[in-house]
């Protein structure tokens, strides 16, 4: 006897909705394996002595891209400033000086030094290192290309030294981990392992103040 017309809609209701639950199942799945093996987020490395000691050993090897966010920028704090309203204030001008001699207590013999042509940037990247920065466009203009860019002008053992803006740091941050990258801080260095052997590889990130732990000045 022929199955009445209501019992068979019935019967492929019901056999799409098994069809939909091990789909969604499926999707859920591979949601949740995908999220498991993100790549991390930075983390702040002032306390993770393991950390502290690979980022040494990296930057002895010359295998370091290193991106510093500038100073204090002027036209957005209280404080004197420098020079021109669209670069750093006097007392960031002090804390980049500083800055820059824990990077010679790490050694920059092996290094090489590029800026963004912003003047921020620039009297930032100067006042770190007692001279005019090679300036390059891209460390401003970097939104989707700032890790290739990075990359391209990385030496083989040498360390790459990057003075740019919060934005062009968390590009690259994003390119290289799936997590939302926070805003660093003013003149906080994030340090990315590139060997030119295995996959570029977030270490992590020191902000200004936090030096002493890898690099005291004596």
């Amino acid at each position: 006897m022929p199955m009445p017309l209501f019992a068979r809609n019935v019967r492929r209701i019901l056999a799409k909705r098994l069809l939909v639950v091990p789909l969604v199942v499926l999707v859920l799945g591979l949601i949740s394996g995908f999220w498991l093996i993100r790549p991390p987020a930075a983390e702040n490395i002032a306390n993770d002595q393991a950390s502290l000691d690979a980022l040494r050993e990296h930057w002895r090897k010359g295998d370091l891209i290193v991106l510093v966010r500038h100073a204090e920028r002027c036209d957005r704090s209280s404080s004197p400033c420098l020079a021109s309203p669209e670069g750093i204030t006097v007392r960031a001008q002090a804390a980049a000086q500083e800055l820059g001699e824990h990077y010679r207590v790490l050694g920059l013999a092996d290094s090489d030094i590029l800026s963004s042509p912003k003047i921020r940037a620039e009297q930032t990247a100067a006042s770190m290192f007692g001279q005019a920065p090679m300036q390059q466009e891209w460390l401003a203009s970097c939104k989707g290309s700032m890790l290739n860019d990075a990359r391209q002008h990385k030496l083989p053992h040498r360390n790459l030294i990057l003075v740019t803006h919060s934005e062009c740091i968390e590009d690259l941050e994003a390119t290289v981990s799936i997590a939302e990258p926070a805003t660093p801080d003013y003149a906080s260095s994030l340090f990315l392992i590139s060997d030119g052997t295995t996959p570029p590889k977030l270490l992590g990130y020191l902000d200004a103040d936090q030096w002493a732990a890898v690099a005291p000045i004596r």
